[in-house]
């Protein structure tokens, strides 16, 4: 006789034998006494429950000879054949392989087809979520009103996938993931009946693989009984699958919290040299950790397995670390967990984790981060300062007097109130008031005789710092640091404005004077740049720059043989003012025609 499986040899046959799941059961039991048996069940709920099961512990209570009972009796023909698979009218379908439309139609034919054998049909649908949108619509009006003799048991892992239409049609019954003392209890039951014995160590390893699952815990267990001599072991679970030990996981965390680095790395150079599972490390150092956690509160671990000089260590190390540390190594630890399974190299992953937890442990990421923050944000604003004040050439007042003689006499008491108070002029873009004519007049007063005087002479005599951002605007290099530094200013205060100023080509002509030159195409731009909210903005990073205010032109440049200093000085003219230009272009395409055509005529 061929080998049965462990989890196939010992399924339940009676509602009596489900494991943890008594709010179905019971419910279940009570129907069937009660003649209260829909006609339509949902089974949801993890795998390895006991959906199945019940499906199949359902058919029997319906069909048994001595029923429609809740305690089938599994020794009449009905019960046997059920529990052998050999049942014509108990039908299992498997909806991943029977999913389409075709395979609905041909169930709806069968369904009409009254049983054979036993008193109802009964069709358990496992994995229902799978079947195609189609197939739910055609298995709509069956579901919901079936012949009297058929009954529908459908079994599902994911009851979200499926349509409203066919939940509302059935009685759902959510099956719970078990627990760990339950599982526990089932394993050590099997292994009495199978004649062999198993540690406490080794039922806990496991509970942990199972995940709540009974099916893939006694499947774990079959695997350890052929490997085993006849005791299971926690040794023998370890090198079976690769389990970590929970001595290696404290000694680990030991490393941790002492901010050992090379123990750490050698202790999980030893978990990846034998192979061990990297999830598995990873759920232990969480549990850890959180046994951590509740020590420190008062409370005990859900599962406490330490010996008192285990425990009592554990507790003193709780008491050295704060709370929030603990936390936040908890976080770290499942940010990891949740992310390594998309992971192609997991062990560069838990490496990084390694030094990010002793980081964590030792307190260095609170004040890691924070110290470079402010350092790079001082620096950040004196840097245009230093280069406004450094030391300029000498030749270059000269030659700016040479250049600036040409402008009206006006803009030297300007700029000498700009002087005066640079504050002010952040603020008023553009004073122009007369208040303030006496701090010009004790200035202009000793270079009288030279009446036409650039205004930079003037300036110089003051205040000498002030003098140097002027000097600097000559060399055309220092100019171009300096409008890089004013659009940087811009861009962090309004993006959009600054695209309007990004495509300029600026230069100053004069120390008061800043000419930006837009290509033909970009006129668009330096039309929208010409606006006051524009130009003020302009205004101000050029004051936080320079520490005056200065005047602000534009042109276009049209590519022709005139050389740039004429182009400049008949552009310079003109105040930032909408131009006629842009007038003409907001004209509707009929009104361009006419002035084109200033003859024409509607054709009627």
């Amino acid at each position: 006789m061929p080998y049965v499986s462990l989890y196939r040899k010992y399924r339940s046959q009676s509602f009596t034998e489900i494991v943890g799941q008594e709010h179905i059961t019971t419910t279940l039991r009570n129907a069937i006494e009660r003649d209260r048996i829909a006609h339509a069940y949902l089974f949801s709920g993890p795998r390895g429950t006991g959906k199945t099961s019940t499906a199949r512990i359902m058919g029997k209570c319906i069909n048994c000879e001595s029923g429609p009972t809740a305690t089938p009796c599994n020794v009449c023909p009905v019960c046997t054949a059920i529990t052998k698979d050999k049942l014509f009218d108990v039908i299992e379908i498997d909806a991943a392989s029977n999913r389409g439309i075709d395979d609905v139609r041909d169930l709806k034919e069968k369904v009409r087809v009254p049983p054979t054998q036993a008193r109802r049909k009964v069709y358990i649908i496992d994995e229902v979520h799978m079947l195609t949108r189609e197939a739910f619509n055609a298995l709509l009006k069956t579901l919901e009103e079936p012949p009297d003799h058929v009954l529908f048991i459908m079994a599902t892992t994911e009851p979200q996938k499926l349509p409203p239409t066919i939940l509302s049609r059935c009685q759902r019954f959510d099956f719970r993931r078990l627990t760990d003392e339950e599982i526990a209890n089932h394993i050590r039951s099997l292994c009495n009946k199978e004649g062999f014995s198993i540690d406490d160590a080794a039922a806990d390893l496991i509970v942990k693989s199972a995940d709540g699952s009974m099916r893939d815990s006694i499947s774990i267990l079959d695997q350890l009984v052929s490997f085993s001599d006849g005791t299971i072991t926690a040794a023998d679970a370890n090198m079976m699958f690769g389990l970590v030990e929970k001595q290696e996981i404290v000694t680990f965390m030991e490393s941790v919290f002492d901010a050992d680095a090379q123990a750490a790395f050698d202790l999980f150079q030893k978990f990846f040299d034998a192979g061990k599972s990297f999830s598995m490390f990873l759920r232990l150092v969480m549990e850890h950790l959180r046994d951590m956690y509740l020590l420190r509160q008062g409370l005990n671990p859900p599962r406490d397995t330490y010996s008192d000089a285990e425990r009592s260590a554990l507790t003193a190390r709780t008491k050295s670390l704060p709370r929030p540390t603990l936390v936040a190594l908890m976080d770290e630890v499942a940010r990891v967990e949740d992310r390594i399974r998309w992971e192609v190299y997991p062990r560069i992953i838990l490496e990084i984790l390694i030094i990010k937890m002793i980081d964590i442990a030792a307190g260095h990421t609170d004040s890691a981060p924070s110290q470079p923050a402010p350092a790079k944000k001082k620096p950040a604003r004196p840097a245009p300062k230093p280069e406004a004040a450094e030391p300029a050439p000498p030749p270059a007042p000269p030659a700016q007097a040479q250049v600036i003689r040409e402008p009206p006499p006006e803009e030297p008491p300007a700029q000498a109130q700009e002087i005066q108070n640079p504050l002010p002029a952040q603020v008023q873009e553009i004073p122009e008031p007369q208040p303030q004519t006496p701090a010009p007049t004790r200035e202009d007063n000793e270079p009288e005789a030279a009446a036409p005087a650039p205004p930079t002479e003037p300036e110089a005599e003051p205040e000498e710092p002030l003098d140097q951002p002027d000097t600097q605007t000559q060399d055309p290099n220092d100019f171009d640091a300096a409008w890089k530094t004013i659009l940087q200013f811009i861009r962090k205060k309004n993006m959009p404005r600054y695209l309007m100023f990004a495509d300029a080509r600026a230069h100053m002509p004069d120390e008061n004077t800043i000419v930006l030159t837009y290509l033909p195409e970009n006129r668009f731009k330096k039309e929208n740049a010409q606006e006051k909210e524009y130009t003020d903005l302009l205004k101000l990073a050029v004051a936080e720059h320079f520490g005056r205010e200065m005047r602000i032109r534009f042109r276009i440049d049209h590519g022709g043989d005139q050389p740039p200093e004429q182009e400049i000085a008949d552009e310079t003219t003109v105040e930032p003012e909408p131009a006629p230009e842009p007038v003409a272009q907001n004209l509707s395409l009929f009104d361009q025609v006419k002035q084109v055509f200033p003859n024409s005529k509607e054709i009627e």
